[in-house]
């Protein structure tokens, strides 16, 4: 199974089915099934024929919008690999991407404030000897085109994804390529390897057809792609948050009956904050409180910050949370505390490995010698969920591989008897000398 079969089972099953909502405060935009199925075949297309190919990079600059699944299914059904950039991202981040990444298309957002940001951007890449990329202009959720995509050209043409049509056939794809690097280090995953994981994660969260995920992060984070990918695999709905601030996550818990949200432990705290009334802290209104639908939380960030968030979190709105933990590396999340585990541990990072296969370990980060349970040290994984390469630097993910297959994480930690994970910081240097 690929990521375009998975969507093709799916809208078979039942068409018209909803598989993501584009929240909006006056105008959602629901994406049925068979919508998603149009636009990612269209867009398979329309990447084809801009020469995108196996081995080829994609560069996505958009927000949470459901149309970065298109680009998601379209790019890797081509045997080609999607990498997300914040859409906020500075020209010398922006050029560095392009420089690491080399993308064939670069998938801008109108309306957006990136335009002069990637034709800086651009510049500084092509002085370098770059291929100068074409761009397409994706449209907000719910708006209307451009006429012209032209102020978008950066020197290869700008173009707009077309119009999804009825009938297009489900093309032959073949191999099982690398179809999502995640940066800093360009992290890629081989599209087995996130189908795998989003399996998995569904039956850890234990999502099913009437849930409704909201991942309150950027697509450029890998718990954004994981979560959605998940909610597709179990037949959920997902819920895109494109300006996920504290009111307008809990606003849209209550609007669209969320039932599994994950955030940072910043915005954690910020739901919780809502719910009490200060002299200074105006009321929520009543209506904005009713997240009787919301069961379930999961919570990402520094070790030192999840413990308070789970906690005010299950106080505020009496649901079960728990902290996560994951790496850059890893697909996420690589382990969360099931919901029968006691409230004081699931506020720390870590818990138990999602995923069958997926082997977690501590050692002495000087020797590598595995530790006793319950004994600090680098917290080390093997198994699907590990990155396969390293884009700009292959050579690095080798060096941080064990001869037999263990990924070394440079996260501090312990396993215990049971197995399971605690993450308590990074592996300082000098625990290596």
């Amino acid at each position: 199974m690929n990521l375009l079969s998975l969507l093709a089972g799916r809208t078979k099953l039942d068409p018209h089915a909803l598989i993501a909502i584009d929240a909006d405060p006056d105008h959602p935009q629901h994406v049925s099934r068979s919508e998603l199925w149009r636009r990612a075949l269209q867009l398979r297309a329309d990447l084809a024929t801009a020469g995108v190919g196996r081995g080829d990079g994609v560069l996505v600059v958009l927000p949470a919008w459901s149309s970065v699944l298109d680009w998601h299914i379209a790019t890797a059904s081509l045997g080609a690999h999607v990498v997300c950039a914040g859409p906020d991202s500075s020209v010398d981040e922006l050029a560095d991407v392009l420089r690491r990444v080399r993308p064939k298309v670069v998938a801008a957002s109108y309306p957006g404030p990136g335009r002069s940001a990637l034709h800086d951007a651009v510049r500084r890449y092509e002085q370098l000897g770059g291929a100068v990329p074409a761009v397409a202009v994706v449209t907000a959720p719910g708006r209307v085109p451009p006429v012209d995509p032209s102020p978008y050209d950066v020197g290869a043409g700008a173009w707009l994804p077309s119009a999804p049509t009825v009938g297009m056939p489900m093309p032959e794809v073949r191999g099982d390529e690398l179809a999502v690097a995640f940066l800093p280090e360009l992290a890629a995953h081989r599209e087995s390897a996130l189908l795998r994981h989003a399996g998995d994660t569904a039956d850890a969260l234990g999502l099913g057809g009437d849930d409704v995920v909201l991942c309150a992060c950027s697509p450029d984070e890998p718990a954004w792609l994981s979560l959605a990918l998940a909610a597709v695999v179990a037949g959920a709905t997902c819920l895109l948050e494109p300006s996920p601030t504290p009111a307008v996550v809990l606003a849209d818990v209550t609007r669209f009956g969320v039932t599994h949200v994950v955030a940072g432990a910043e915005l954690v705290v910020g739901l919780a904050d809502l719910t009490v009334t200060t002299p200074t802290t105006p009321t929520v209104p009543a209506t904005a409180r009713d997240v009787s639908s919301w069961t379930w939380l999961g919570v990402v960030g520094a070790p030192s910050s999840t413990p308070d968030a789970v906690r005010r979190a299950e106080r505020a709105f009496d649901l079960t949370a728990t902290a996560m933990y994951s790496s850059p590396e890893l697909c996420c999340p690589a382990a969360l505390w099931p919901g029968d585990t006691a409230p004081e541990t699931r506020g720390r990072a870590g818990g138990r490995p999602v995923g069958t296969g997926v082997e977690v370990r501590v050692v002495d980060p000087a020797t590598g010698t595995p530790v006793a349970p319950g004994a600090p040290g680098e917290i080390q994984v093997r198994g699907h969920l590990v990155a396969d390469s390293f884009l700009a630097d292959p050579e690095a993910l080798t060096q941080r591989r064990t001869p037999d297959g263990w990924f070394c994480t440079g996260d501090a930690g312990t396993v215990d008897a049971d197995g399971a994970l605690r993450h308590t910081g990074r592996v300082t240097a000098d625990t290596r000398d």
